[in-house]
This record gives C-alpha cells, sequence and structure tokens, in this order.
C-alpha cells in the first residue's frame, strides 16, 4: 500500500500534471458555451412539450415555414432570439415525427429479414416509445462534452502523467535499484499500474464532476428522461438511428463506464510504451500517436470498419452507439459496445502480461 501511495504521489506531483488538468478544464468552460439562457429556451418549449400529437406537428409545421419565408425574404433580415428558439423547438418536433416515421418504416422491412441480426434490431427497436418533447440542454451538452472535449481532456492527462512513468526512472538511475529488489517485477509493477489506474480514475471523476455541476448550473437538471435518439447539440441529431432504448440519463451512465473501460485500457498502454522507452519525449509521441492517429483518419473510407474499436473512439463513446451495429462471433451477432468492451479488456490483460515479461526480462539482466 505504501508503495502504490508513493506511485500515485510521483505521478501527480510534477507541477505540469495539476496545471495542465486545470489549463484543460477552464478550456472546456468556453468550448461547452451555449448562444441562448436556459430562461428564454424553457419558456419557447412551454408551449410544445410532452407526447408528440398531430395538432402539435401540423402547427410546428405552419409556424416554422412562416419564421424560414421571414428569414428567406430579407437576406438582411435576422430573427430575434425568441424565434431562433422556436424554430429550434419546431425542427425538434419534426425530428420527432421523423423518428416514429423511421422506426415504422425500419420495422417493416426487418419483418421480411429472417437473420439473427435483423431479429435482435427489430427486438431493440420495438422498446422505443413514443416521442416527447422537452427542454433538455443541460443533459444535451453534459452529454456531449464527453463525445467533443472529455476524451481530450482524459488523453491529455493520460500522456502528460503516465508516458514518463517509466522512462524518469531510466533518466535518472532508480531503475537498476529497483530491478535488483525484491520488488522489482512483483510489487513495484502492480504498484505502477494501481497508480495509473488511479489517476485515471480521478481525472474521469474530476472532469465528471466539472462537466455536471457547469451544466447544472447553467441549463438546469431537466430532460434527462429524453430519449437519446431525440438528443439535439445545436443543429446535429447524432443518434437519431440509434436502435437503443435509453433516456440520456441511462445513456449516460453507460457512456460513462464505456469511456472509463477505455480509459483505463489506454492508460496501461501508455504505461507499457514508457516501460520500452529511453526517453519520455518518445514515450509521450508514441502513445499520442496511436491516440491520435485514428482521430484524422475517421472520415476515410478504408477506416471505417477499425474506428470504433480505436482508443479515441472508446473514449467518445458516440460511434458505438449511433446506429445498429454488430460483429458477427460465432455465427451470432455481437453489439458494438459490448465487442469494444471486450476488445479492450482482453487488450489491457494482453498489455500487463507483456509489461511483466519486459520487467522479468528487466530483471534478469540487471
Amino acid at each position: 500500500m505504501r508503495l502504490l501511495t508513493y506511485e500515485l504521489y510521483k505521478t501527480f506531483r510534477p507541477a505540469v500534471v495539476l496545471v495542465s488538468l486545470a489549463v484543460l478544464l477552464t478550456m472546456s468552460a468556453f468550448a461547452l458555451g451555449y448562444p441562448f439562457s436556459a430562461e428564454s429556451e424553457k419558456r419557447a418549449y412551454d408551449e410544445w412539450g410532452g407526447p408528440l400529437t398531430e395538432e402539435k406537428v401540423r402547427k410546428a409545421g405552419d409556424e416554422a415555414a412562416e419564421l424560414l419565408r421571414k428569414r428567406g425574404r430579407d437576406d438582411e433580415s435576422v430573427l430575434s432570439e425568441s424565434e431562433l428558439l422556436r424554430l429550434s423547438v419546431y425542427r425538434h418536433i419534426a425530428l420527432a415525427q421523423s423518428l416514429e416515421r423511421d422506426t415504422a418504416d425500419r420495422l417493416r422491412e426487418l419483418e421480411v429479414d429472417t437473420g439473427k441480426a435483423a431479429g435482435l434490431e427489430k427486438r431493440m427497436r420495438e422498446r422505443i416509445g413514443p416521442p416527447s418533447i422537452a427542454y433538455h440542454t443541460g443533459p444535451a451538452q453534459t452529454v456531449g462534452f464527453v463525445e467533443f472535449g472529455s476524451y481530450v481532456v482524459l488523453g491529455a492527462m493520460v500522456l502528460i502523467g503516465l508516458a514518463p512513468m517509466y522512462t524518469r526512472e531510466y533518466a535518472s538511475g532508480v531503475d537498476h535499484y529497483l530491478l535488483s529488489s525484491k520488488k522489482g517485477r512483483g510489487a513495484a509493477v502492480w504498484a505502477k499500474l494501481g497508480a495509473s489506474l488511479l489517476y485515471t480514475a480521478i481525472v474521469v471523476a474530476v472532469w465528471e464532476a466539472f462537466n455536471v455541476v457547469w451544466n447544472v448550473v447553467r441549463h438546469g437538471r431537466e430532460g434527462w428522461d429524453t430519449p437519446i435518439q431525440l438528443l439535439m447539440q445545436h443543429s446535429e441529431v447524432p443518434y437519431a438511428d440509434s436502435p437503443y432504448a435509453l433516456t440520456l440519463l441511462q445513456y449516460h451512465f453507460i457512456q460513462l463506464a464505456v469511456h472509463l473501460a477505455g480509459a483505463i485500457g489506454f492508460s496501461i498502454f501508455v504505461v507499457l510504451v514508457s516501460s520500452v522507452c529511453r526517453s519520455s519525449l518518445v514515450s509521450f509521441v508514441v502513445s499520442g500517436a496511436v491516440f491520435a492517429v485514428p482521430i484524422f483518419l475517421e472520415h476515410a473510407p478504408w477506416f471505417a470498419a477499425i474506428k470504433p474499436f480505436t482508443y479515441s473512439s472508446m473514449l467518445r463513446v458516440q460511434f458505438l452507439f449511433d446506429g445498429f451495429k454488430a460483429v458477427p462471433l460465432f455465427g451470432y451477432p455481437v453489439l458494438y459496445p459490448v465487442f469494444a468492451v471486450i476488445l479492450i479488456i482482453v487488450t489491457t490483460l494482453l498489455c500487463v502480461a507483456a509489461l511483466f515479461r519486459i520487467m522479468k526480462q528487466k530483471e534478469a539482466a540487471a
């Protein structure tokens, strides 16, 4: 326990760690900026909240058409804030109507498909309830931060804190002492692994606390029971085709769990890379490339099948839940989120085994 505490202290001790976390969270506060006040947006939803009805759809369509004509008649005409908010609500209603129609159409298509994947998708989509309109900016911003901000915070903090875990000992010569001691290959390695896991969990807990508190204060707590299919992030609807019958609250808990699994996997990988590099810079660059390169390749067609299972995509989570996606395994469809978690567990265990093997070889040579 003392060795674990010492390793965790060494990880947090460099000033650059806490300074970087503070800077990244400050930058995140600007990234979480939102153009409308919660009070104005809630007022826009007052008349339209609740279950979707034909009357709401018709009235919203007429008023949206009028606002669009007003905007189109004069290029210099700018809609007021209340009109922009009403237009956003009308788009939300149109999305709900489209979701209801598209779900029914997809279920009819699946009726004639006898495959196992089709059967699984059909059962999942049948559990999606009727759409309901509600103000949900707070939950939308909270969920969106995981997809667009927290993975950057986590990735950067893991690289800054864990990339030098072994390399700083190589540079100072402390590794020779550790490798020649009774704890060289056993307790010392477990202590580093434990410290890396605790460090990662603390970083995740800090950004999640920041994320929730910031968005509750700015946007309130309403809307967590909104289906993920109706999540609107500005003009984007990332989960419109998702077959998962989840509310935003249920999804956020799952999102956090998958994110944490990916974070742990990446942190152990970074420690492994650190163990084979003599320089902290090389360790940082190699691990950073593994994290960042898939982000730049995510739009490449040949990379589409690999993208959801990279560390950066696991941390963003969205790619695993934005549609029906399954991997055929022994004749059965395994959903992407399940397969991704299994994959991260297997690769993490392999990294741990490789780390012990490397330390054993170094201990023998010491």
